[in-house]
């Protein structure tokens, strides 16, 4: 999901600042019917999708927020396949928040224009989401453990997944570590952990997830080497190696084997060795490519 491509946001926000005073001021003359021309006629002169976007969500939220509930999920329910983080952030903010207070009217406008019910996230909860923020940026990973083992692994691996997803939408920034505490919960506490300890114990929690088939897992084992522990080659070659066993597209192309030459060329020798074992012990099939071209590598 894309944000670099926004034109000013500084220029929305101030927009919809001053639609959202404008707006007001028409209310406080008796002109409320004719408010929703005022925020249409705006965002129909926007020249880009983008722009359209933040101010409509901006309507949303005034909408919700002035009487309008049903009007507010609607506009929001329409931007829900937005390209743009923030905006997609700020309508779960907006949608959980009016469901708690009119949950039948948020239900009946967002399945007018989905055509299903409300997503899992609506029913998250802030102590959720704050529980798994304070999860995601702990200051070292013995906190980080004892906070999993004592309060965040009781809420359940699906809560703590859509709330790992709520902190990304809201705060880009932290993707990568989001990215390390969803491998952590796809491989349980004690099994993750022992990942985070250091690159080599990460290599055999990745050996035992070959052994087992379990190919999710091994796609977490290599998320961890390569954001926590920096191995970009061998934690590179288990997520290709996952990505095979799982059925995807992905091919191995002259640029995608010019890039794992590369890796493997700044990789330890331990690494590289333990790429051919791990590999070789799948065996053949979808992954006698990559187990080729890394064996091939001097």
């Amino acid at each position: 999901m894309a944000d670099s491509a926004v034109p000013d946001r500084d220029a929305m926000r101030s927009l919809a600042a001053a639609l959202g005073d404008r707006a007001n001021a028409m209310a406080a003359e008796g002109l409320v019917a004719d408010v929703p021309a005022l925020w249409e006629d705006a965002i129909a002169r926007l020249p880009d999708e983008v722009s359209r976007a933040r101010i409509t969500l901006a309507y949303a939220w005034y909408q919700a927020l002035h009487g309008e509930v049903e009007h507010g999920i609607r506009l929001a329910a329409g931007l829900r396949e937005c390209p743009v983080t923030p905006v997609l952030g700020q309508i779960r903010v907006l949608v959980r928040g009016r469901a708690r207070d009119e949950p039948e009217a948020v239900e009946r406008a967002w399945r007018a224009v989905t055509g299903s019910g409300l997503p899992d996230w609506a029913d998250l909860t802030d102590e959720a989401i704050e529980l798994t923020a304070e999860w995601v940026v702990a200051e070292s990973w013995t906190q980080s453990k004892e906070l999993f083992d004592s309060r965040v692994e009781q809420m359940g691996s699906r809560a703590v997944d859509m709330a790992l997803e709520e902190i990304e939408l809201g705060a880009p920034r932290l993707s990568s570590l989001t990215a390390i505490h969803r491998a952590v919960l796809v491989l349980g506490g004690a099994a993750g952990y022992r990942a985070l300890s250091d690159p080599q114990e990460a290599a055999r929690v990745a050996a035992e997830a070959i052994a087992a088939g379990d190919w999710e897992a091994l796609r977490a084992c290599g998320a961890i080497e390569r954001r926590a522990h920096g191995r970009a080659f061998l934690g590179g070659a288990h997520g290709v190696a996952a990505d095979l066993m799982t059925g995807g597209d992905l091919e191995i192309g002259p640029a995608m084997a010019e890039r794992i030459a590369d890796l493997a060329a700044e990789a330890e020798p331990w690494e590289r060795r333990r790429a051919v074992e791990d590999l070789a012990a799948i065996g053949d099939g979808p992954v006698a490519p990559l187990l080729a071209l890394v064996t091939g590598i001097p």
